[in-house]
């Protein structure tokens, strides 16, 4: 009787040793992590639902099943699918409440929800609930790193709430409580980014990867490092995953790598059973359109009869609008699609907006500044510079003039003749027209040059008349730009 006893009590000790549970990132959970970047969600729902039954103890699943909503939330955009996919959150995070408090996963995996459902929530304009969730990772995160200091992914993503948090409006960023800095977030970035690519297939990697070269990028204005950053990483294989894919082209483009960029998507590898990311046709479409490609137009057609959500529909009928106007010298054709523009999408992202005001107040651009400014978006310089310099004389009207003399100088700008620039930016803000973007980007890229030749007394004066302005559009994203520079020289 004796040995039954203990062999009873032997067995059921293995048992509750068996069934305690973990946060283990094992072989399957990287599979599967594999799987959702590359935007092949049916197969990782698959694979995550053998995990759950054969691995019940690894609560680690339930994060990475996570990203599979959040995908499907943010790239098809469907509104039903926010409220239906909505009751899975909660229901995950009761799950990871289950596991091992002692482990530096488990408040991690629940910050990492919220922040992808606030993200996802942003998509739909649902601002506040956003907010809470952010600041409820937020707080997940600063108490996991208060527990587990040595954790490393404490900083994957607290370095990016510190950054954003910074340039937060002062009354969103008092209610929420968070402690911005740029400085701060760059450097717990930086030392993850070291750490991670000392690991062996570290799960996280890409994800690191990108956070700090988006932060080196547009924070930190070391736009040279952030590309070197990938470059090195994704250059040198082919890429499989969509995700990584649009950041590495969206990023090359940015630094005037248009051609490789138009290469990177149209040679990209189609996954038959993965989830249609149409927003790199747009993407395709409007670079090429940049260049002035006959056959810009496919792409964005592509994009407007297959995408199903509600962002960057406007801005995809004003580049076919465009495409008429310059390569086509269609002005009837421009007419039609800025009607069609105004009867699809929302205005809730900065590029609906502008296609929408441009289709509602008119008037139809220049055909040679539209070149021009299109030649400039997609990084060839010499031949916007060109264009614009002949065709010079046809620009008298005051609204031409003024468009004239800041495209002038963000040519001047990019082909590093600064003085030309400062010229011409000083020109653009002689105009009496305060509600264009081009005066207040002008104060912005002049105290951008200033800042590189180490004038930041000057520079802080010009920071100070971008925010002193209000244009009617890209007020946002100029001003966030212009809060990143400022904070970036009163630190030095």
């Amino acid at each position: 009787m004796k040995g039954i006893f203990w062999s009873l009590v032997f067995f059921l000790s293995s048992v509750a040793i068996t069934a305690q549970t973990t946060f283990s990132v094992t072989p399957k959970i990287k599979d599967a992590y594999r799987l959702i970047s590359d935007l092949k969600l049916d197969s990782a729902e698959l694979l995550i639902n053998q995990i759950i039954e054969k691995e019940p103890e690894n609560y680690l699943v339930y994060l990475i099943e996570n990203y599979i909503d959040f995908y499907r939330i943010f790239i098809l955009e469907q509104k039903d699918l926010l409220r239906d996919l909505e009751k899975n959150k909660n229901a995950r995070i009761a799950q990871i409440r289950k596991g091992d408090e002692k482990n530096p996963f488990y408040l991690f995996s629940e910050a990492e929800i919220n922040i992808q459902w606030a993200i996802a929530r942003l998509k739909f304009d649902q601002k506040m609930m956003a907010a809470r969730e952010l600041y409820r990772a937020y707080s997940l995160l600063e108490e996991n790193k208060k527990r587990f200091p040595e954790f490393p992914y404490n900083n994957k993503s607290l370095s990016f709430i510190h950054v954003m948090a910074q340039s937060i409006p002062g009354i969103i960023r008092s209610i929420l409580n968070i402690e911005g800095s740029i400085k701060k977030g760059t450097h717990e970035i930086e030392e993850l980014y070291k750490w991670s690519i000392e690991q062996e297939e570290d799960l996280f990697h890409d994800e690191i990867t990108i956070i700090y070269a988006y932060i080196l990028f547009y924070q930190n204005n070391q736009k040279k490092k952030a590309w070197e950053v990938l470059e090195k990483k994704y250059l040198d294989t082919e890429i499989t995953s969509p995700i990584i894919l649009f950041v590495v082209s969206n990023m090359a483009q940015k630094l005037g790598k248009t051609d490789l960029a138009i290469d990177l998507l149209t040679n990209r590898v189609r996954h038959t059973d993965a989830i249609p990311f149409d927003y790199l046709q747009l993407l395709l479409g409007k670079w090429k359109l940049y260049r002035l490609d006959w056959d810009s137009n496919i792409a964005l057609k592509n994009f407007v009869s297959s995408f199903s959500g509600q962002h960057y529909l406007k801005e995809a009928y004003q580049k076919l609008a465009w495409y008429h106007l310059v390569v086509q010298d269609d002005v009837a054709g421009y007419k039609k699609y800025m009607n069609l523009l105004q009867k699809v999408g929302n205005t809730l992202v900065d590029e609906d907006k502008q296609a929408a005001q441009e289709a509602k107040k008119g008037p139809i651009p220049h055909p040679a500044l539209l070149k021009g400014r299109l030649l400039f978006d997609g990084g060839y310089y010499q031949r916007s510079q060109s264009l614009l310099v002949r065709k010079a004389h046809l620009f008298s009207a005051p609204r031409d003039l003024l468009e004239y003399n800041y495209r002038m100088g963000r040519v001047a700008q990019e082909l590093k003749n600064f003085p030309e620039a400062l010229s011409y930016y000083r020109l653009t803000m002689e105009s009496k027209n305060e509600k264009s973007f081009m005066l207040c980007n002008a104060a912005l890229q002049s105290a951008l040059i200033l800042e590189k030749q180490k004038r930041e007394k000057q520079a802080l004066s010009f920071l100070d008349k971008c925010l002193s302005l209000k244009p009617s559009k890209y007020r946002s994203s100029i001003h966030q730009k212009a809060k990143a520079a400022r904070e970036r020289i009163k630190n030095k």
